[in-house]
């Protein structure tokens, strides 16, 4: 559970466990690991609407970000 205080700082075993994820498969394989991710979360979830604007939220983090 997230904390209240610093949301951020609990995200980082989870942060953690995707880039682990991400390492063990490759970069062939990255991006079908990452929206299995996604979609297992988003079930999990079990609220369309927040999953969606979660989505949403992350294309607009994009900018700013290092790219290969």
């Amino acid at each position: 559970m997230m904390s209240d205080q610093d949301p951020t700082g609990d995200l980082e075993a989870v942060y953690a466990a995707l880039a682990e994820g991400i390492d063990r498969h490759g970069p062939e394989k990255s991006e079908m690991f990452l929206a299995k991710a996604a979609l297992l979360l988003a079930a999990a979830l079990d609220d369309q609407d927040r999953a969606l604007r979660a989505i949403a939220d992350a294309q607009r983090n994009m900018t700013g970000m290092r790219t290969p």
